[in-house]
């Protein structure tokens, strides 16, 4: 016969079971539903990644294994893998008040971030994001009415690189990445000091330098120096892209720049800049850190001296 106390007993278990399996539903059915719509789970699988905000928007898409800027340029390879981490692991860490959640979803519409990502066949996740003062940052699932705080777990700060929303923020900023035995040609012309202009031919692993443009072979070469100059345009990536207005941009370019460094591959492709100095803003002094790059894709930017030192040599620095 069971007991009054055993049948309490029963009873509070009964009502303790049945108010942790909904509690239970709840949150998987919140959580876990709203983080299934933010999370990425197979980033192999996205196709495009949209970003957008008032103004500003850019749109990175896979095309046979390649990120592509608004499906024209090379996308920056040093940030892609930071995006793509970011859409797997972002993560819910609090709900947001639902007497608050409307108003931050007003705000998330005049000044949020928009983020959707799809496969070739789906939409993958949809979202917006609010950049918070204090440093959080809060999303809304499409379709929802809870807003939570979210964070990228152990590299919160990857939570930024989805702030960027313009084209610039994402072309890939390389003005060399030719390997050492695609190199065929360099040619260094300094119109400062035309003394110290020089061509480099290469050809596996033998290089010959001649003066130029008389085409003064020189005898002394150090070949270790060459074959470490050559290596130096494996990669050679410029700063940020120039913010001036077109008029401004073409006096500079039309003035006569500090020297000019081509370099010619096997199959015929010449890359090349022209080096331009850079003033200080508001001033006539000559900025020592960067300078100006006219690129051969037209491009205009800024890099900085020290990324590019490597490969400013005069014809002498060659000599044994």
């Amino acid at each position: 016969m069971i007991t009054k106390n055993a049948r309490l007993l029963i009873a509070f278990a009964v009502l303790l079971a049945a108010t942790l399996a909904v509690v239970l539903s709840n949150r998987k059915s919140t959580f876990g539903g709203r983080e299934e719509r933010l999370m990425v789970k197979d980033t192999a699988a996205v196709a495009l990644i949209s970003i957008s905000n008032t103004g500003s928007g850019v749109e990175l898409q896979r095309v046979d294994g390649q990120w592509l800027v608004d499906g024209q340029t090379p996308a920056r390879t040093d940030l892609v893998p930071i995006l793509l981490k970011a859409v797997h692991d972002i993560s819910i860490t609090k709900p947001v008040a639902k007497a608050d959640a409307k108003k931050m979803i007003a705000e998330m519409d005049r000044s949020g971030y928009t983020i959707k990502i799809n496969s070739r066949r789906k939409t993958l996740a949809h979202y917006k994001l609010l950049f918070a003062a204090n440093g959080e940052c809060y999303a809304w699932a499409a379709g929802s009415d809870r807003v939570f705080a979210v964070e990228v777990p152990g590299y919160n700060r990857f939570m930024s690189v989805l702030r960027l929303s313009g084209a610039a923020d994402w072309k890939s900023r390389t003005v060399f990445a030719i390997k050492p035995d695609r190199v065929r040609q360099i040619i260094f012309n300094s119109t400062a000091k035309p003394e110290n202009s020089f061509v480099i031919k290469h050809k596996g692993h033998q290089s010959e330098i001649f003066s130029y443009p008389v085409g003064l072979k020189i005898t002394d070469a150090d070949a270790e120096k060459l074959e470490r100059y050559v290596a130096q345009f494996t990669r050679k990536d410029f700063a940020d892209y120039v913010q001036l207005p077109q008029s401004q941009i073409d006096s500079i370019a039309a003035t006569q720049p500090m020297y000019s460094l081509s370099v010619t591959t096997d199959d015929g492709r010449e890359v090349w800049y022209k080096a331009f100095e850079r003033r200080l803003p508001q001033s006539a002094t000559p900025d020592p850190d960067n300078f100006y790059l006219l690129l051969s894709n037209g491009d205009f930017v800024v890099a900085k001296y020290y990324d590019f030192d490597a490969v400013v040599k005069s014809l002498g620095w060659f000599r044994k």
